[in-house]
């Protein structure tokens, strides 16, 4: 294998982790591939004119990683476990700022001030292998330090002045790559990192695939503490 930063030998292992398992069927991407560094990607002005002024910041560029097919669907594969699954699939920076425009065309009659934020967004998580349609934003634009992360789901989420469907994640890209060692992707995840209840009947499914991931995996993924995960959980139900 090439030689992997600290933060990139986590995310290898944690792939690995849901390919090896006993407990998981999982489609898995690769480790194998890597693009330039994220060093090599500035100036983001080249990218976009509106950007030349966005900064990562040097968190961002330290946990920044350079695979280019990371990822995983999976399902639990043992009858007498809870049914949960999980869909991810981590985009390059490279990919991220090459996407030519945001989300506009996905909402009809949106504000103009809806289709500025909305051509901030470019997504760098999102689920091909299901085809569910869940997507991870990163918010570029100058003076948002850190990135805002937003998250967009077929779900009755978000509101003014922001556009529906869009709802904003407590959480830097950093520690959102962190969180995924942590949760392999499992449905929903990313609203215990939103000002959410998951009380409404809309989410029982949702809520239903995070209370199973707490059952399962602190036993699947002895390695890692779940506690974090457990009162944010907790606190939304």
């Amino acid at each position: 294998m090439h030689n992997l930063t600290p933060n990139e030998q986590r995310h290898a292992d944690s792939l690995e982790e849901i390919r090896s398992s006993p407990f998981l069927q999982a489609d898995c991407g690769s480790a194998d591939h890597l693009g330039p560094t994220l060093e090599e990607l500035l100036p983001l002005g080249r990218y976009n004119d509106g950007w030349a002024d966005v900064e990562l910041d040097q968190n961002l560029m330290d946990c920044g990683l350079r695979f280019t097919d990371l990822g995983a669907q999976w399902r639990t594969s043992r009858k007498k476990l809870p049914r949960i699954q999980g869909d991810f699939n981590l985009l390059h920076l490279r990919d991220v700022l090459n996407q030519p425009e945001g989300p506009a065309a996905t909402i009809p009659d949106a504000s103009d001030s809806q289709l500025r934020f909305l051509s901030e967004l470019r997504f760098f998580d999102h689920t091909p292998r299901s085809g569910s349609g869940k997507l991870t934003y990163i918010r570029l634009r100058p003076g948002g330090t850190p990135l805002e992360i937003w998250y967009s789901a077929v779900a009755d989420i978000g509101g003014d002045p922001y556009p529906p469907g869009f709802i904003k994640m407590d959480i830097t890209y950093c520690q959102y790559l962190d969180a995924l060692l942590l949760t392999k992707g499992t449905y929903g995840w990313q609203y215990l990192y939103t000002d959410i209840s998951l009380r409404r009947g809309d989410f029982r499914e949702t809520a239903g695939y995070l209370q199973g991931m707490l059952e399962v995996f602190p036993e699947v993924f002895p390695q890692h503490d779940y506690t974090d995960l457990r009162e944010r959980l907790e606190a939304r139900q």
